[in-house]
């Protein structure tokens, strides 16, 4: 079974166990999903760098007040890591520049969040780990010796987010992510995502 896939198995059963709990009247779960944009900050940041996109869906388990823990899966598109580089295709032969190409990350993220409650309003503090499966989109094959290898990387993320009570359980969120995989190419992907989140 692929990494991604046990690491979502073993969610699904954390939420399983812990539904007696639920049952005992602890603070309960979350669901929510978002979309956004990413951009490669490894080495440098743009605004403009913020060209495609990141969809992910998530839930939460809340154990008291201010902590939850977080499992989710999402896609990202992203630049591949060489592309627009000058490079020479051929021993000796003169420099081009790359054309830009994009790869696929699917992942999947288990974590924690400790959040500050202010009425309507909600900020939070989150970091966990992950698994990064990179899959390079399809490219002219005078350039595919520069694509990013089809891999599987594990990783860890970071971030803080802000949710806007809009009625009694459903919440307005905004997210901004880092993301770092330990495998090379080494992806340093910042993420900022909207989206919504149901509260049960």
């Amino acid at each position: 079974m692929p990494v991604w896939k046990r690491l979502i198995s073993f969610a699904a059963l954390a939420c399983a166990a812990s539904a007696p709990l639920f049952a005992q009247g602890l603070p309960g779960w979350r669901i929510g999903a978002a979309a956004g944009v990413v951009n490669d900050v490894k080495g440098t940041f743009r605004i403009e760098g913020f060209d495609h996109y990141d969809f992910n869906i998530w839930g939460d388990y809340v154990t008291d007040e201010k902590v939850a823990i977080r499992a989710m899966i999402g896609q990202m598109k992203v630049r591949g890591s060489q592309s627009g580089d000058q490079v020479s295709l051929t021993p000796g032969g003169p420099t081009v520049t790359l054309p830009e190409f994009t790869d696929r990350i699917n992942y999947g993220t288990i974590g924690a969040s400790y959040e500050y409650f202010e009425g309507d309003f909600t900020s939070g503090l989150f970091a966990g780990i992950g698994v990064y499966r990179v899959k390079p989109d399809a490219l002219d094959p005078t350039y595919q010796a520069f694509q990013d290898p089809s891999h599987t990387a594990f990783g860890w993320h970071f971030g803080a987010d802000a949710s806007f009570r809009i009625v009694s359980k459903l919440s307005l969120l905004v997210r901004l992510t880092y993301h770092y995989t330990t495998v090379d190419p080494r992806r340093q992907l910042l993420s900022a995502t909207g989206g919504f989140m149901y509260r049960f």
